[in-house]
């Protein structure tokens, strides 16, 4: 009688431990999965369209992308990738442009600077011309004075600490402070300093290292993108310091 009591009770606790098992199977196939953010969805999807090549559709996730994250550095450089690949240059550089703003010398930030300088130079180039010559006024630049109380030519550096060819560009132009004395003002503008964001925009700066070069009048007559080389520095410096 013991033994099929024993039976019985071993038979329940096993019947029991089996109930557990499957209620905490079926239990956790209950849990719902996570499902990806609106912005990781169409990130995920826009990568593959981009390797794919399905670039319209790439275009179209990225968008959706940096609407719903605006503050995305990533995903600000792969859509000016989508825009650069179908030839939408214009696009492509203000999505550079404000991944570089975004992402303040991250991975990111340095691959849109590097990309925005292959795209047609007529994109590139900084405001130019009599129109410039309110922004320096504006900004009071054309109320630099020299020694003599003339006005004085501007170089305007726009540079960022990671960016390595604006630590060439830093380099010659130490250089030409020394050459040229009281004649020139030189400027640095580190466009990782939000305060700075207005004289940016204003003069439609677009990849790092920007040099524009004012006259006294404070017009843009002269600009270099990238690492120009001391000649290239120096012929501009020259043409804003000639008369007439």
């Amino acid at each position: 009688m013991l033994r099929k009591s024993s039976k019985s009770i071993g038979a329940v606790a096993a019947s029991v431990l089996l109930t557990g098992f499957v209620f905490g199977v079926l239990q956790a196939s209950a849990v719902p999965t996570p499902t990806a953010s609106p912005y990781t969805k169409c990130m995920t999807q826009g990568k593959t369209c981009l390797t794919k090549g399905d670039l319209k559709q790439a275009v179209q996730h990225f968008e959706i992308a940096v609407k719903e994250n605006p503050a995305s550095c990533e995903a600000h450089y792969l859509l000016g990738q989508s825009y650069c690949k179908v030839k939408q240059f214009v696009k492509a550089k203000d999505a550079y442009r404000r991944a570089i703003r975004l992402g303040k010398g991250n991975k990111n930030a340095q691959m849109a600077n590097q990309a925005m300088m292959l795209l047609p130079k007529n994109i590139l180039s900084p405001k130019t011309g009599a129109d410039t010559r309110m922004i320096a006024s504006m900004l009071g630049l054309s109320r630099v004075r020299g020694a003599d109380g003339a006005s004085k030519p501007t170089v305007i550096d726009f540079y960022a600490s990671w960016c390595q060819p604006c630590k060439q560009t830093n380099t010659a132009l130490d250089k030409f402070k020394e050459a040229y004395g009281d004649r020139v003002s030189f400027m640095r503008i580190d466009v990782d300093d939000p305060n700075n964001e207005r004289i940016i925009d204003q003069y439609e700066v677009s990849p790092i290292p920007t040099l524009v070069f004012l006259n006294p009048e404070g017009e843009v007559v002269s600009f270099t993108i990238g690492f120009a080389g001391e000649k290239g520095i120096d012929d501009s410096i020259k043409k804003i310091l000639a008369k007439g």
